[in-house]
């Protein structure tokens, strides 16, 4: 396959997928990082650089279930339904479980020391743990998605469909519904959607033509987003998340890019990074886990107000990224609790 190495230190291992996990990590804490700074003082610009980089980094979540599907897809990858219920299921949903458990614990306690009061309110998931569900119930759907992907025309007419429910879920104007509404069967299917994508984008072989095509495209998207969330929340007057929404025909466009590019160009940085890579591979689940942990301590007013937020906006996502990998280390080390950052 044109554009793929495997990892000489991890047998079986494809490195652009590798890459591809470690970007989609950083920019995952970009996201949350930036998210502080949406809500609040509409059109200053701080509120400016915060939407302009999160909007810029929305790739980030649907690649991830592109680099699932490129992996979960594979012919060659003996993936059967007994698998899927008893190794791959379990395994989501045990992190699922104990980090909901783990955060609501925590905030709750920080509450009670704080104020005095236990405020129940934090009984309820982390925003970030949305994706362990949603990921789970994708996998429900693997043994008919791998079907698909046995038709090269099947796979092909259900990716024009996709991107159909993609750009026509996304129209919201009155006078298209009753067109629309056709498509809004269910964000699962837009994931879904993201799945079927990375296993056909890490198949096909794109000459330098179309990859500049949908490079192009790419930077269309990524210019459609910041426009768009920029545009649309002075108009309102306030803050619209249209825009930010990950089944979205711009971010659809930016995360194809996105894995296009790093497929086509991850040999070429493996010998300068390959040791980083191998070095923090196995810890990226469990940095998505606890990012959020280390983001209540150290994305502050005062911390990204230092100087410029364009220089520590970026220096929070990668000290984060850090403080993150370390104690997924040191949770790797407790042997009852190294399978929930796994």
């Amino acid at each position: 396959m044109k554009g793929t190495v495997i990892s000489n230190t991890s047998p079986g291992r494809v490195v652009y997928l590798d890459f591809l996990r470690f970007f989609a990590t950083l920019g995952v804490i970009f996201i949350h990082v930036c998210a502080e700074g949406y809500w609040n003082n509409l059109g200053s610009y701080n509120w400016y650089v915060n939407v302009t980089g999160g909007s810029l980094v929305r790739w980030s979540v649907p690649v991830f279930f592109m680099i699932s599907g490129a992996l979960f897809l594979n012919p060659d990858k003996d993936v059967t339904l007994s698998n899927i219920l008893k190794k791959y299921i379990p395994r989501l949903a045990l992190a699922y479980l104990f980090w909901w458990f783990f955060y609501s614990a925590f905030c709750i306690t920080g509450d009670w020391v704080l104020s005095g009061e236990i405020n129940y309110k934090w009984l309820k998931p982390q925003t970030h743990l949305w994706f362990l569900p949603m990921m789970m119930t994708v996998y429900l759907l693997i043994p008919l998605l791998r079907l698909i992907t046995t038709d090269e025309k099947i796979l092909r007419y259900s990716l024009i469909l996709w991107a159909i429910y993609i750009f026509g879920s996304f129209v919201s104007v009155i006078e298209f519904n009753q067109i629309t509404n056709l498509f809004k069967l269910n964000p699962v299917i837009g994931y879904a959607g993201y799945f079927l994508s990375g296993y056909y984008l890490s198949r096909i072989s794109l000459d330098r033509k179309h990859r500049h095509i949908i490079y192009l495209l790419g930077f269309c998207g990524a210019v459609i987003g910041v426009a768009g969330n920029l545009m649309i929340s002075m108009c309102k007057g306030e803050v619209d998340d249209m825009f930010l929404e990950y089944l979205s025909p711009h971010v659809f466009l930016m995360s194809i890019a996105i894995f296009v590019f790093v497929r086509y160009n991850a040999v070429r940085w493996y010998d300068k990074t390959g040791r980083l890579m191998n070095y923090v591979q196995n810890d990226l689940f469990g940095i998505y886990l606890i990012h959020i942990f280390w983001l209540i301590f150290i994305n502050k007013d005062y911390v990204r107000d230092m100087c410029n937020q364009v220089i520590t906006l970026p220096l929070i996502t990668i000290s984060v990224f850090i403080l993150s990998m370390y104690t997924t280390k040191f949770i790797r080390l407790i042997p009852i609790l190294s399978k929930v950052v796994r």
